[in-house]
């Protein structure tokens, strides 16, 4: 366990944020602000102020009178944030590939194919939480390359959104992430093969979009110093 004694509001934003991303807390799991100061040993109004920022990110939900909730998107919303992801990646990958920027080993490329082995130790251990990680953070990683912080901030917000996505809706026995398909789309930029990158990522995206269908949520209240892995506050 991790002392929360010195944590900064940015550290407490950090893990809730990589708790929510990796589907440790679950859409509509409500955010006690009482329960996050005693886990994170904090004051309530420095937990107000990260859960207002999570909040505008949309990423939670603050409700009058009831409290924050982490968000639980609606088919609609999953059909929204799919539309841009198709708009947005296609062209990222399309410049990754056409600037060939990635040529060198010890350049973005270099760091991609990193993560995809990472992805590769993670999934052969069966670590369900750091593939859920790392195969959002691929995404984030690709925008990154680009040098453009516009197309990092807008993905790192995507990917969180359709974390919870897939959390809500994706189908128990579905692969919402194919194994090959991240391989298959640094082949083609490392290549220099823009229309290919596209069209994967296009394919991409249409699957894990594809595989999300309702399901209902787990009953029960998170123990929040539990999931950030911080210690127990002294008596």
């Amino acid at each position: 366990m991790v002392s929360a004694s010195r944590l900064t509001n940015q550290h407490i934003y950090d893990r809730i944020y990589a708790a929510i991303s990796e589907r440790r807390l679950l859409p509509g799991t409500k955010l006690s602000e009482e329960k996050l100061a005693t886990a994170f040993h904090a004051s309530r109004t420095r937990v107000r102020e990260v859960l207002l920022r999570l909040s505008q990110e949309l990423i939670i939900e603050v409700h009058p009178n009831r409290g924050a909730f982490v968000a639980k998107p609606t088919v609609g919303d999953v059909r929204q944030v799919f539309a841009v992801r198709r708009a947005l990646e296609p062209a990222i990958v399309t410049e990754l590939a056409e600037r060939r920027c990635l040529a060198a080993p010890d350049t973005a490329l270099g760091l991609l194919r990193e993560h995809l082995a990472a992805e590769a130790a993670a999934r052969a251990q069966g670590n369900r939480l750091a593939l859920a990680r790392l195969t959002g953070e691929f995404h984030v990683s690709l925008a990154r390359a680009t040098g453009n912080r516009l197309f990092t901030d807008s993905l790192r917000r995507l990917v969180a959104l359709t974390g919870l996505m897939i959390a809500q809706y994706a189908h128990p026995g579905g692969k919402s992430c194919p194994e090959h398909d991240h391989d298959d789309i640094v082949n083609a930029i490392e290549r220099g093969d823009a229309a290919s990158a596209r069209t994967l990522t296009l394919r991409h995206l249409g699957g894990i979009e594809a595989d999300l269908l309702p399901a209902s949520l787990p009953a029960g209240e998170p123990d929040f110093a539990q999931i950030f892995g911080l210690d127990e506050l002294s008596p």
